[in-house]
């Protein structure tokens, strides 16, 4: 789309929501077009002429989603032929990803685009890059803080993400039925913000049943290994449950489908996010599973494209207007809408709704 977004962009993208007030999630017209509006445009404006340092920080960076994410923001930022990348990745550790900030803040970095893993625990390192001149834009996972501690916090809307799949699930199930949330690492703020919409939505639902409960989760470090692990142990535990939300990619998801291949029990909706891996298994087992139905939500890695340039922008000094928070509905439906879509030429862990092609994927999905 041949927009500039230097200038003022339409706030409408991201239309507020009151949860519980009977407001329906964005169908998947609406959030195809969100995405199609905000994520990949030919502008470059945004780099300016100065010759700075952009660092790109991912706290984990070791997954399908980290790469697609890293890939978002390296390609949009290799825009700018006067712009330098300094790449670093977390691995999963806190302190690592504390100490990849302070580093990335000696070596001299002029903006930072980083997904700060670790929510406010990682805060006080993000407001020292800050107060040391660097501007710093965290997106994907919540650093709390206020615009004192950095540019601005890009995402989705987290608890309206959660309140999409509980719809969703409740459509599924026709309102009643028994329910697992499965989230990420212990305590994360994208999980935690989530489950408070799954939550609030089931309160119109009195017969459908959360069986994880209504502030925790068990946790999986989103990888596909520890989601089949739980769901093993869920569905040992449980002798009836009737729908999953996983709030991991679809590609690590395929570990709720490989657990109940194991316990050779029959498919039931899931709620994920997106990934070929899962549209194409789904396509595979739909006709011998009557009751498998997927709703998905897009990885939303593309953000980093608006993250990359927001933090280039502000070393520039020039004003970039787009929007900041997405409110994201299902993005795949099997049960109506944008039917999930397997291509056959793509990886697994590829996300559709990036519109990143196997070459950037490749050059830009991981450190230089």
């Amino acid at each position: 789309m041949n927009r500039s977004w230097t200038m003022a962009a339409p706030m409408a993208l991201a239309i507020a929501v009151t949860l519980g007030t009977g407001l329906r999630p964005a169908g998947a017209e609406d959030t195809a077009k969100i995405i199609a509006d905000a994520a990949k445009t030919p502008d470059s404006s945004f780099c300016g002429t100065k010759k700075i340092t952009l660092g790109v920080h991912d706290g984990f960076g070791v997954n399908g989603w980290s790469r697609a994410s890293m890939a978002a923001v390296r390609s949009e930022a290799a825009k700018c032929a006067n712009v330098k990348q300094v790449v670093r990745i977390g691995q999963g550790d806190l302190q690592r990803s504390i100490s990849d900030v302070n580093g990335l803040v000696s070596e001299g970095v002029d903006a930072l685009a980083i997904i700060p893993d670790w929510g406010k625990s990682q805060l006080p390192s993000l407001r020292a890059a800050t107060d040391a001149g660097v501007k710093v834009v965290p997106w994907a996972a919540d650093p709390a803080g206020t615009d004192k501690d950095y540019v601005a916090y890009l995402d989705w809307d987290e608890q309206y993400a959660g309140a999409a799949w509980a719809e969703w699930v409740a459509k599924a199930l026709h309102g009643e039925g028994n329910v697992v949330f499965l989230g990420g690492p212990a305590g994360n703020p994208v999980s935690a913000h989530e489950l408070a919409g799954v939550v609030e939505t089931f309160k119109k639902y009195p017969k459908i049943k959360l069986l994880t409960g209504d502030k925790e989760w068990p946790v999986t470090n989103w990888d596909s290994a520890m989601i089949q692990q739980q769901m093993t142990a869920l569905l040992g535990k449980y002798p009836k449950i009737d729908a999953v939300i996983n709030d991991s990619d679809g590609f690590a998801a395929l570990g709720v489908v490989r657990a109940y291949q194991a316990a050779d029990k029959p498919l039931v909706p899931l709620g994920s996010l997106e990934a070929n891996g899962l549209a194409c298994e789904y396509l595979k087992l739909k006709d011998k599973n009557s009751n498998f139905q997927i709703g998905t939500i897009s990885g939303r890695n593309w953000i980093g494209r608006i993250a990359a340039r927001k933090a280039i922008a502000a070393a520039q000094g020039i004003p970039n207007n787009e929007p900041t928070r997405f409110n994201l509905g299902i993005f795949e439906d099997s049960l109506g809408g944008r039917a999930p879509i397997c291509d056959t030429t793509a990886g697994p862990d590829t996300f559709n709704s990036n519109r990143l092609s196997a070459e950037d994927l490749a050059k830009y999905g991981k450190p230089e």
